[in-house]
């Protein structure tokens, strides 16, 4: 199933900008690409510990050149667009699986192996709102095989507005 499924922006709005990314990041189409704002600007993917986003790659299945910015991208950032992403369950380190009881409710994001997907069971930065999904039929083991999208449920999530454009200018 998880093959079948299509991962990136579903429904809603489409605001966005020209992102450069910094180097070698590896952008993959199973995958969340929720990507967070490095020091100098450019896009890295966002995972564990990263509190603030500036939106979701629109581009899938490319490595970033080696070249820092030298890649640019199309960035979503509107707070109105709807995102699909893996949904982290193997029933131990992940332990909630997608139900309608955590509709509206934030969490944050995990990468293992390359892939993005959404943690439930951690809301320490709260970056993603759940707004649907599809809960995991079965737990699933990390074969640590880089860019391998592991199971098959999944959620439907929106930028977290109150996790977005904290830098100031002057900051």
């Amino acid at each position: 199933m998880t093959s079948e499924l299509r991962y990136g922006q579903i429904r809603g709005g489409t605001a966005s900008f020209p992102l450069p990314m910094g180097a070698s990041e590896r952008l993959n189409t199973k995958s969340g690409r929720f990507v967070k704002r490095d020091t100098s600007g450019r896009g890295e993917i966002a995972g564990d510990t990263h509190t603030m986003l500036i939106g979701f790659v629109e581009e899938g299945d490319l490595t970033c050149s080696t070249t820092e910015g030298a890649t640019i991208v199309k960035c979503i950032n509107d707070v109105t667009g709807v995102f699909r992403i893996p949904l982290a369950y193997d029933g131990a380190t992940w332990t909630v699986n997608y139900s309608t009881a955590i509709l509206e409710e934030t969490c944050d994001l995990a990468v293992l192996n390359s892939v993005q997907y959404g943690n439930c069971t951690d809301s320490s930065e709260d970056t993603i709102v759940i707004v649907g999904g599809l809960a995991a039929t079965a737990v699933w083991t990390d074969g640590s095989v880089s860019n391998a999208c592991l199971g098959d449920g999944y959620l439907e999530v929106m930028l977290n507005p109150n996790k977005m454009h904290q830098v100031g200018i002057g900051d």
